[in-house]
């Protein structure tokens, strides 16, 4: 049924939907599911983990301080909590980190991780926007669930302040954790992706997701 609701919007993706007390998933393409893509703005969510736990975050109410200079976007024209630089996408933010945290620690921990194809050439402030790094939507789900179960390799501290900073809806009923993720508009031999990642908790349940799609100038 989700392959009518894609081709009814002329829509190449995928949504990968897992239920954690049956351990079962459900997707409406297993080999787009399966396929890698660069993660943009969804690598917010490691960058975040890994700065906390090098000490380039210090904690949850560090301030990263605008510079005063033009942005790309004007939410980012301001002084941004490590939640705020996450709730608005603010890469010059996130690419401070990243130069911080260096090469070698970064691959480190993407090993640790397991996130992706774990390649980070490409520029150590853009390897997620433009360079080699690549992720499918089944390891988008399998990195959340660690995530949410804080069993990646970091503190459980570090792990549940970036929870906390990717909460995007609270209702009595639900909680919703979630990023997006834009890579550019791409050519249609050559398309950009969008990503929407996340988890929701409803009562005693939590369901994982992972969401891409083609972006193109016909798009």
């Amino acid at each position: 049924s989700w392959n009518k609701e894609f081709s009814a919007e002329a829509v190449n993706g995928v949504f990968v939907l897992c239920k954690s007390s049956s351990k079962s998933c459900a997707t409406n393409d297993l080999a787009r599911a399966s396929k890698e893509y660069l993660p943009a703005s969804t690598f917010k969510i490691p960058n975040a983990i890994i700065g906390l736990e090098t000490g380039v975050i210090k904690n949850e109410h560090q301030v990263f301080k605008w510079d005063g200079k033009p942005r790309a976007m004007k939410q980012w024209e301001r002084d941004l909590t490590l939640r705020g630089a996450i709730q608005v996408s603010a890469v010059p933010v996130f690419q401070q980190i990243a130069r911080e945290v260096g090469e070698v620690r970064m691959q480190k921990y993407l090993k640790k991780f397991s996130y992706g194809n774990q390649n980070i050439s490409g520029g150590i402030d853009k390897f997620w926007l433009e360079g080699q790094l690549r992720i499918s939507a089944v390891n988008q789900v399998e990195f959340l669930e660690s995530l949410y179960l804080n069993k990646l390799s970091a503190s459980k501290e570090n792990q549940l302040i970036v929870k906390e900073a990717l909460v995007t809806e609270a209702a009595p009923e639900y909680l919703v954790h979630s990023k997006t993720g834009f890579s550019g508009v791409g050519t249609e031999s050559n398309p950009g992706v969008a990503w929407w990642v996340g988890w929701v908790e409803k009562e005693t349940e939590v369901y994982f997701f992972a969401f891409n799609m083609d972006i193109d100038n016909e798009s």
